[in-house]
């Protein structure tokens, strides 16, 4: 019994950052996804409303644990692109500084912020081209 006792916490522990673990990796996809999403849709539209709607809505359906801080679309040069911030309870000290070593917390949320840019429509980058009147 005193067996038990010891390693049935040990056991829980582990398995509850595993738990923990996993979903901020599976967040941590998911934003990029939602990034990606909102660059191309920006690239191809080039409406910026709706490309941050799309973005916030693929996270709305698809993030667990988590929570949106700031979806914000915008055009860097020529190309499009989408930057995602969410942030994620933890539920257990020393998580945060487990995943990011360069968190000063150590307990409450994690930080997770993606980026991504894609290739933008040319008729966007160079309007003067399209112009037939």
């Amino acid at each position: 019994m005193v067996e038990f006792a010891l390693v049935f916490y040990i056991y829980m522990a582990v398995l509850f950052v595993f738990i923990i673990h996993a979903s901020w990796l599976y967040n941590s996809f998911q934003a990029d996804r939602a990034a990606r999403h909102g660059a191309v849709y920006l690239g191809t539209t080039n409406n910026y409303a709706k490309a941050k709607a799309v973005a916030e809505n693929y996270l709305a359906k698809t993030q667990v644990f988590s929570q949106i801080k700031n979806v914000s679309v915008y055009w860097n040069g020529n190309f499009p692109a989408c930057r995602v911030e969410t942030s994620m309870k933890t539920f257990f000290p020393g998580i945060p500084k487990i995943l990011n070593k360069n968190n000063p917390v150590w307990s409450k949320e994690v930080q997770i912020v993606k980026e991504a840019v894609a290739p933008g429509e040319h008729k966007y980058t160079n309007s003067s081209e399209y112009n037939w009147r």
